[in-house]
């Protein structure tokens, strides 16, 4: 689990990884309306990884695009096939809002090994005016599903991916309450605005 947390600060290798972050067969917020969080636009830079070297870090460049935004992940001191293009719906739920992430192909990359639907990922500002990006915790989601909180898929071995299939608004009622919320444990990402 924590290769895919490093691997979800690009969105990057998601395509490429083994074992995905729980997705959604809908994105959240169909119920409510997805509209572009203005919030997001613009630039930003993560914050290198806990051990990692001071120079690995992306920038994050939020766009606005036909029916989403478009986040292009730009890593510091990388080539062009390093750089990522996501396309994210994004939703508010009071002071936080969820991301709904999509791995586009881009210049040499392929999404065609993500699984269908998307990934839910929690955004909200800390006192300090930081991005905080939070992914579902796989093994919460797991146990939210088997205990009949949420509909989805499990797999069968501790390996296989979580997969939320609710409809809309059960996907909408289900994290809008504090259960749902719940799932999103720890900030895999912190992001600063730049000016």
């Amino acid at each position: 689990m924590t290769s895919i947390r490093l691997a979800l600060l690009a969105f990057a290798a998601l395509a490429l990884a083994a074992c995905y972050p729980p997705t959604t067969k809908n994105p959240v917020g169909t119920t409510i309306g997805l509209k572009n969080d203005p919030l997001l636009l613009g630039s930003w830079k993560s914050a290198p990884q806990s051990g990692g070297k001071e120079n690995e870090f992306y920038y994050f460049h939020f766009l606005p695009a036909k029916d989403g935004i478009l986040a292009v992940l730009v890593p510091h001191g990388g080539s062009a096939s390093d750089l990522m293009l996501v396309k994210v719906t994004t939703v508010r739920l009071g002071a936080a809002g969820i991301l709904n992430a999509r791995l586009v192909p881009g210049p040499d990359s392929d999404s065609s090994q993500q699984p269908p639907g998307s990934i839910p990922i929690l955004y909200r500002l800390d006192g300090r005016g930081r991005m905080l990006l939070f992914m579902l915790d796989e093994d919460a989601t797991k146990k939210a599903i088997h205990a009949g909180k949420i509909a989805g898929t499990t797999g069968k071995a501790d390996t296989d991916d979580a997969v939320i299939t609710a409809d809309g608004p059960a996907l909408d009622r289900f994290f809008r309450s504090p259960a749902g919320l719940a799932l999103f444990k720890s900030p895999f990402e912190t992001l600063t605005k730049m000016k």
